[in-house]
C-alpha cells in the first residue's frame, strides 16, 4: 500500500513541477524537488478540495475514477487503463485515452518507479481511501441506516453449498431421467425441490422466460443456478441415453465451505457480466454500503442505478432484484424487512468471498458455457 508522499518522493523532478504548476502551488524554490513535494502535499491533505475537484469532474470522468478507486487491483497496465475509459464512456462521445491523461494530470495515476513496474500505472492507497469516501458519503447517512437487527430477516449463509451436497447426493442414489429438451422431469424436480432447504417450485407458467444460464428456462431461479454450477463444474453428466448423471471422479472434490461458496460467487460474477457488464463495480457499491449493519436498499439501488442499464425485457429495478436474490441466496447478503422498509446487510462471509474477486481478470466465461449444453 504506497501512499501519496511515497509516490511524489519516487517521481522525477519534471513531473513535480508539472503537478505544482496544474495546482497553482506555491513554493519558495521550483529547483527544490523537497519544496515541490512539500507544497503538494498540502494540496492533496485538504479533503475538501479533493471533494471541490471531483464534484466538478465530468460524468465521464466521476464514472472512470469510481472504476479506479472501487478497484482493488494493486496497479494497471495502460491497456487496462483503456479498457476502464471505454467502460466510463459506455458508448457515449469522448476518448478514454483523454480520461487517462487527465488522472496522471492531477497526479491520481502515478507510472511505475522501478524496471520491474515501469509500464504499470498506481493508484496511491491513501488518496483512493478519500476519494471512495467522497463517493460514498451522500449515501451514508444515518437515517439510512439500520443499526440494530430488524425485525424480520433472511440469512442463507452456507445452504447453497447444503442443497449443491444433496442435489448430488440424490443423484448418486437414484435415476434422474431427462426430457427431451434436456429438463429434469417435473415430478422428481418437485421431489429433488421439496427436500432443499430454500424450497422452489417448477416452473408451469407458459410463454418466455428471461433469466441467465444454461437451463433458467427450465428451472426456477435458484435450482437453475445451482444446476448450471454444478454441471459447469462437471459434477454432473447429461449423458447420450438421456439420463442425468452424478460424475463421482469430480463430485467427490468439493472444497471445503468457504472455499466452495467462494467459487460459486465467481461463477455468479462471470454468469453476470454479459447481461451486466458493469457487475463488478456495481458489487463493489452493494459491499461497501451493506457492511456494517443494514443499509436501506432503496438507497443502495439509487447508487448502482447508474451503473445498469436495461437488458432486454429486464427494467433496472427487476436486474436489480435479482442480483439482491441471488446474494442472498449466495449467503453473501442478507436480508430484512423492519416496518415497510427493507433493508440489506453484507454477511460476514460475504465480505471475505467479495474480497478481491469482484475486480477479477479473469476472462468472462458465460459464451463458452453456453457452448458446453
Amino acid at each position: 500500500m504506497v501512499r501519496i508522499a511515497d509516490w511524489l518522493t519516487y517521481a522525477d523532478i519534471e513531473q513535480l513541477k508539472q503537478l505544482t504548476r496544474f495546482y497553482g502551488c506555491q513554493t519558495n524554490n521550483q529547483h527544490s524537488k523537497n519544496d515541490l513535494i512539500c507544497a503538494l502535499l498540502q494540496q492533496f491533505g485538504k479533503k475538501n478540495q479533493l471533494s471541490s475537484q471531483i464534484s466538478t469532474l465530468s460524468q465521464a470522468e466521476q464514472r472512470f475514477l469510481q472504476l479506479l478507486v472501487f478497484d482493488q487491483s494493486p496497479a494497471y497496465t495502460f491497456e487496462e487503463l483503456l479498457a476502464k475509459g471505454r467502460a466510463a464512456l459506455d458508448g457515449t462521445d469522448g476518448e478514454p485515452r483523454s480520461l487517462v491523461v487527465g488522472a496522471l494530470k492531477r497526479g491520481w495515476l502515478f507510472p511505475g518507479y522501478s524496471h520491474r513496474t515501469q509500464y504499470l500505472y498506481h493508484l496511491p492507497s491513501d488518496l483512493g481511501k478519500q476519494m471512495c469516501d467522497i463517493f460514498l458519503e451522500p449515501y451514508l447517512q444515518p437515517h439510512f441506516r439500520l443499526m440494530s437487527k430488524p425485525s424480520f430477516y433472511r440469512d442463507e449463509q452456507g445452504q447453497m453449498l447444503d442443497d449443491l451436497r444433496l442435489f448430488l447426493d440424490i443423484l448418486g442414489k437414484e435415476d434422474i431421467r431427462l426430457t427431451v429438451d434436456g429438463s429434469i422431469y417435473k415430478q422428481q424436480q418437485k421431489y429433488i425441490l421439496q427436500k432443499m432447504a430454500i424450497e422452489e417450485k417448477p416452473i408451469t407458467a407458459k410463454g418466455p422466460r428471461f433469466g441467465f444460464g444454461r437451463r433458467y428456462h427450465q428451472y426456477p431461479d435458484r435450482f437453475s443456478f445451482l444446476y448450471d454450477y454444478a454441471f459447469y463444474q462437471g459434477y454432473i453428466i447429461e449423458d447420450r441415453e438421456g439420463y442425468l448423471r452424478l460424475n463421482v471422479e469430480k463430485s467427490g472434490k468439493i472444497n471445503k465451505q468457504e472455499e466452495a461458496g467462494k467459487e460459486m460467487v465467481k461463477f455468479f460474477i462471470r454468469l453476470y457480466r454479459k447481461p451486466i457488464p458493469h457487475f463488478p463495480i456495481i458489487l463493489r457499491w452493494i459491499s461497501s454500503l451493506c457492511h456494517p449493519g443494514w443499509m436501506m436498499t432503496e438507497v443502495v439501488f439509487q447508487a448502482v442505478d447508474p451503473w445498469l442499464a436495461p437488458y432486454y425485457y429486464e427494467t433496472k429495478e427487476s436486474l436489480f432484484d435479482k442480483v439482491v436474490r441471488m446474494l442472498v441466496h449466495l449467503g453473501v447478503l442478507r436480508e430484512g424487512v423492519d416496518g415497510e422498509v427493507h433493508y440489506l446487510s453484507l454477511t460476514p462471509m460475504g465480505a471475505k468471498w467479495l474480497r478481491g474477486i469482484t475486480a477479477f481478470r479473469e476472462k468472462v466465461i458465460e459464451d463458452q458455457f453456453l457452448k458446453l449444453g
